[in-house]
């Protein structure tokens, strides 16, 4: 009778612990669905509290750019700006290395049929824009402690 008893609480104990792991696996799922990369709103974006640098685009490499950074899971969004129809490449400053990557494989894969002159611009404004935002930024804290 008591052995009965001991092995019905052990079998509800397991349940409940089945249970609970299996809803936080449920709720890291959905968080890493829930995670977007690729092309987004400018303000989510913004939402992600990185500092954002921007490149000017031109219609005929937006395609082949957008392919590329959605394959190296680079976050960015594009804007147009309404009077003078200039398109703008927002992402976050952190990924210039993985844009240049994109636009130099772009360059390579395309050959002929990308506009390799456009998307070269592109790759050197998009690294010049970014040594300006350096620049401004302010040096690292000094570490506290030897270093060994």
């Amino acid at each position: 009778m008591v052995e009965e008893t001991a092995i019905r609480v052990q079998i509800n104990a397991a349940k409940l612990a089945g249970q609970g792991i299996f809803g936080i696996l449920q709720m890291v799922a959905s968080m890493l669905q829930a995670r977007q990369y690729g092309q987004q709103s400018i303000q989510s974006l913004n939402r992600q509290s990185q500092a954002l640098a921007s490149v000017e685009l031109n219609d005929k490499t937006l395609p082949y750019v957008r392919r590329q950074l959605k394959e190296y899971s680079v976050d960015f969004a594009i804007t147009k700006d309404k009077d003078t129809g200039q398109l703008n490449l927002w992402f976050k400053g952190q990924d210039v290395d993985r844009i240049q990557t994109a636009i130099e494989n772009c360059i390579a894969a395309r050959g002929k049929e990308c506009p390799t002159s456009l998307l070269q611009e592109l790759s050197e404004r998009a690294m010049q824009r970014t040594k300006e935002l350096n620049q401004h930024r302010p040096p690292p804290a000094q570490e506290r402690g030897e270093r060994l």
